[in-house]
């Protein structure tokens, strides 16, 4: 039952990260978002902040993290916190609730600015304004979301449905499903035979892309009775394949010249990479993405 892998394959993840993170120097290669992202996993899994070692360490790490206002990555921050507080009713997480954003102007980034000024109360008209206005300008005919006029990209098309996703479920704008479920349909249609879902544009095989993907096609397959079974079950045959012993998964999931674990840009440069990917920030939003497929395959 894929439900099961899912939360099993989290499971060693976390618990892989849980290793990898130390209380007072934090991850080996300093993440961005990766604390509030590896809180909210955490947390999905086990909601209990005092049961919850790795909660309680990445809280505290992203508690005392330097966030430059102008530059810190905002967006992912306040969606991974404000979400980790639906989950626990802790004091020290509801502290941090506040709508913070860089204004990164891609559209991934700027679709989940959307979702959170709607976590936080801060939506308005103006904000299902801009919505209809990626929707109208950004999109193709077949579904595919562009995050730059005329720039292709599988992954951050596949991370756009997710932040459509979490917004279809909060019920705030009931036209968002139709364009998420053409934007599902668009990435089913270019599954491989494989598996392999993230090969044109920028972020080409990135665990970001697959975690986001998988999420967002179980979730539209279960509330929407769309046909994505088969689909799903090679894309997820692709990751899982990739998952160490040690729980751990590559950045870039490549067979031919394999990435080696514990491995960053700066020290690296590693293949498919960019300078801000880190694996501290796309593994525990991986995690994450598991967890929440996984309560959707169970339905």
């Amino acid at each position: 039952m894929r439900s099961l892998e899912y939360k099993k394959s989290a499971k060693e993840l976390l618990q892989y990260l849980n290793f990898k993170l130390d209380a007072i120097e934090g991850f080996p290669d300093q993440p961005t978002w990766g604390y509030a992202f590896t809180l909210l996993a955490a947390l999905q899994y086990e909601a209990d902040l005092n049961k919850n070692e790795l909660a309680q360490k990445a809280l505290a790490l992203y508690e005392k993290q330097s966030k430059p206002q102008k530059i810190f990555s905002w967006e992912f921050t306040t969606f991974a916190i404000n979400l980790s507080a639906t989950l626990t009713k802790e004091q020290r997480i509801l502290d941090l609730c506040a709508y913070k954003a860089k204004g990164t102007r891609m559209i991934n980034w700027a679709l989940l600015r959307q979702l959170n000024k709607v976590y936080t109360g801060k939506d308005s008209i103006v904000t299902g304004f801009i919505l209809r206005i990626i929707k109208l300008l950004f999109t193709t005919s077949d579904g595919q979301i562009l995050d730059e006029f005329y720039t292709r990209s599988l992954q951050y098309h596949a991370f756009c449905l997710f932040v459509l996703t979490e917004l279809d479920k909060t019920g705030r704008y009931p036209w968002v499903s139709d364009w998420l479920i053409r934007g599902c349909r668009f990435s089913n249609k270019m599954i491989l035979n494989d598996g392999t879902a993230l090969y044109i544009g920028r972020g080409q095989e990135q665990i970001f892309g697959y975690g986001a993907l998988i999420y967002a096609l179980e979730y539209v397959d279960k509330h929407y009775k769309q046909k994505f079974e088969s689909s799903i079950e090679k894309v997820w045959h692709h990751v899982s394949s990739f998952q160490r012993e040690d729980g751990s998964y590559p950045l870039v999931l490549r067979s031919y010249q394999a990435e080696h674990g514990d491995i960053s840009y700066d020290s690296d440069k590693p293949h498919g990479w960019y300078s801000y990917n880190t694996l501290y920030d796309y593994q525990p939003f991986l995690a994450y993405c598991l967890l929440m497929a996984a309560n959707e395959s169970e339905k």
